[in-house]
């Protein structure tokens, strides 16, 4: 039933993906096109043949059966895709009805982001304990409580703002009593590590842990003889042994304390037995959530230029950084199983993507026909005509050529990793 019930929530959230990039960004180029008075015909999602549809003021909406983007047909198109009455309108009413698209893109990104962040809050792992301090202004096992009047609900907070310039007055509790310390230097975040309570957040199948009986909310206390109070300790204990040796781990669950006998499985050069540590969740404030928005929205929308970049120094190969159809679909499946926050942050990723991608210079992309306008009406400044349609038929497919190239390139590359069991990451 539980796998029946999984199958169901990745067809809708493939469905549900597509179907809201293909619709939103048609529907940019839709309104813009209405926004200046252009008719238009059909506004459909996919290509190809009529499956289903409705009129809604003189427009066809419409599902179509070739699933893989989607379009809007203007009335009296050319040969080339273009209505002839574009050429009567001022240049800037042409490259807004094309640029419409991508910025509905650019638009939708950081709205599924910010409902992502949203929905889950900050994560953190750390207390605002300091475990082990290197720098004399803090001791071990401080307690920070303020810095800057600010009350610290997490460490990572606390290291946010400790290694900022300027002088900072912090207040916080030692050996049982309050004090107030001026620090007036930026001090590194890596100088202070802050307390990682020995919680488990995930035990991870196939590995010892899950064998042993670990659960998730368990508290470790103990490996072997030694004491634990933070997570580091257990990843040091841990960390240098190997395939073969075992732990005895104190565990408290359910104000009961269980020693479990668990092995030690050597991944690479570092001992694991399989646990994940658990984080804490609180609210963004609406400035940290404007910023964590923004920072989210730029780092998207460059990812594409640094895939190219490592793929022409060969830092990664084509086939690991290019993903089709297939792949996009496979891995909505898998993040809607994951989580709200991690399917819509999947979602802004690609539709920033898209709209990076639309805007290339290209023939049959929005950019290639933002660039044949501009060329179009310098053309027509300087000789009085227009570009002749059935020159601009014959760009239009070469640059069709080149898309249905990359097009099946891409779609090859899905199937090969479909077919070599590459597609969807191992669990």
């Amino acid at each position: 039933m539980a796998a029946v019930f999984e199958g169901l929530i990745s067809i809708v959230a493939v469905l549900f993906g597509f179907s809201l990039l293909i619709v939103w960004h048609e529907l940019g180029h839709l309104l813009a096109a209405l926004s200046v008075g252009v008719k238009v015909e059909v506004f459909s999602i996919g290509f190809g043949h009529r499956l289903w549809g409705f009129k809604f003021k003189g427009i066809d909406f419409r599902v179509s059966a070739i699933p893989f983007g989607g379009y809007v047909r203007f009335s009296d198109e050319g040969a080339a895709g273009i209505p002839r009455e574009f050429y009567d309108r001022p240049l800037w009413q042409r490259l807004w009805i094309a640029f419409a698209g991508p910025l509905f893109s650019f638009i939708l990104g950081p709205i599924l982001i910010a409902v992502a962040l949203a929905s889950t809050g900050k994560v953190s792992v750390m207390t605002t304990r300091i475990w082990r301090s290197h720098v004399v202004e803090f001791e071990d096992l401080d307690s920070v409580l303020t810095l800057n009047g600010e009350f610290l609900r997490s460490g990572e907070r606390f290291l946010n703002l400790i290694s900022s310039q300027g002088d900072k007055e912090v207040s916080l509790l030692r050996d049982g009593r309050n004090l107030e310390i001026t620090v007036k230097r930026a001090i590194p975040p890596d100088s202070l590590e802050m307390r990682i309570p020995p919680v488990v957040g995930e035990v991870r199948e196939g590995y010892p842990a899950a064998e042993a009986g670990l659960k998730v909310g368990d508290t470790i206390v103990s490996v072997d003889t030694l004491r634990i109070y933070t997570w580091q300790q257990l990843v040091e204990y841990v960390s240098p042994k190997g395939d073969g040796d075992t732990v005895i781990l104190g565990v408290r669950r359910g104000g009961r304390t269980l020693h479990l006998k668990v092995g030690v499985r050597r991944d690479g050069d570092v001992g694991r037995i399989g646990v994940v540590v658990a984080y804490r969740t609180y609210p963004f404030s609406p400035p940290e959530l404007l910023r964590e928005t923004a920072r989210l929205t730029l780092r998207f929308s460059v990812l594409l230029v640094d895939a190219v970049k490592k793929m022409v120094n060969r830092q990664v190969k084509v086939e690991e950084a290019v993903g089709g159809p297939i792949t996009i679909g496979a891995a909505m499946a898998t993040t809607a199983q994951q989580g709200i926050d991690r399917y819509f942050l999947l979602l802004a990723l690609i539709t920033l993507q898209l709209a990076v991608i639309n805007l290339l210079p290209i023939p049959g992309l929005d950019g290639g026909h933002i660039l044949f306008f501009i060329v179009d009406e310098m053309y027509f400044r300087i000789r009085g005509r227009r570009i002749p349609e059935k020159a601009h038929f014959w760009i239009l497919m070469v640059g069709l050529s080149i898309l249905i190239t990359l097009a099946i390139l891409v779609m090859g590359l899905d199937i090969l990793k479909l077919l070599t069991g590459r597609l969807l990451p191992h669990r």
